[in-house]
């Protein structure tokens, strides 16, 4: 009961993700074209203060869908240490452990975000963003994911067609991701992975919670 109530809720967590990943990457956007709401690349300090001073309450819709976002995903990974505990307990608990760091560095980076964006909302508009802090936790952030997904991607159980494609696609996104390092036309690649990996992820969570 306990391991069936545990994948039931990694893949109503999937879900949210997804459709969090989709306001995220589709509907919360700057009305100029260009602009990021959440920079990962450094850049003068006039385009990061630019959305967050410009557009106070799109940034807290997106950092609303953000932080939800967050949660379901460390609940997500959650369901992934169910699915490989059994069969590489220490490997499982190395990809837990860079999860919840994961979720911790991102949860610190949004909290940044958050502040700045409801001071301008509030009448005092950011001048002297913390650089390059923020851009380290967002690097610590994604370094977090790598771990995360290579930890359960060797691990993972490929014993039929889906097995493979979700352990082939958590690999796909650690290298890409570490290309991205030296090739940063690679990085909005990175999103990518959520879109299609959050539905895969929710199959195998019910039929895992159904087996």
């Amino acid at each position: 009961m306990e391991r069936r109530a545990s994948f039931q809720a990694a893949a109503l967590a999937a879900i949210v993700a997804f459709v969090c990943a989709i306001l995220l990457g589709f509907v919360f956007r700057a009305p100029d074209p260009g602009v990021s709401l959440q920079p990962v690349m450094p850049g003068p300090v006039a385009e990061f203060v630019r959305p967050i001073n410009d557009y106070p309450e799109l940034m807290l819709r997106f950092l609303a869908s953000d932080t939800l976002f967050v949660l379901s995903y460390l609940v997500v990974f959650a369901g992934l240490y169910a699915t490989v505990a059994d069969r590489a307990r220490v490997v499982a608990i190395v990809g837990l452990g860079a999860s919840v760091l994961t979720a911790l560095f991102d949860a610190t980076e949004n909290a940044y975000f958050i502040t700045y964006a409801a001071a301008s909302l509030n009448g005092v508009p950011l001048t002297d963003p913390e650089l390059p802090t923020i851009y380290v936790l967002a690097n610590l952030k994604w370094m977090g994911a790598f771990a995360t997904l290579y930890a359960f991607g060797l691990a993972w159980p490929r014993e039929d067609r889906l097995g493979w494609i979700i352990s082939a696609l958590m690999l796909l996104f650690v290298l890409v991701g570490v290309l991205g390092i030296a090739v940063p036309g690679l990085i909005p690649l990175r999103g990518l992975f959520f879109l299609v990996g959050m539905p895969l992820f929710a199959w195998h969570f019910w039929r895992q919670s159904r087996s």
